[in-house]
């Protein structure tokens, strides 16, 4: 499904477990900087439209969650 080129260690899924709440506020973060990334681009670059409609979908996209 994801095309990883590795299987993951069996382990990963009882350290997770273990530090929900932790993974959870880092993808929080992560999805964070990326839609600000995209207002970035957006504010810097508003001439380049093909770039400011895909930023927008993914400002929407992450401002779902």
């Amino acid at each position: 499904m994801l095309g990883l080129k590795l299987p993951t260690d069996p382990r990963w899924t009882d350290i997770a477990s273990q530090n929900i709440e932790e993974i959870l506020i880092d993808h929080a973060y992560c999805e964070q900087k990326a839609a600000s990334s995209a207002i970035s681009l957006i504010i810097t670059y508003p001439e380049k439209e093909k770039l400011v409609e895909v930023c927008s979908r993914i400002v929407a996209e992450e401002w779902e969650h």
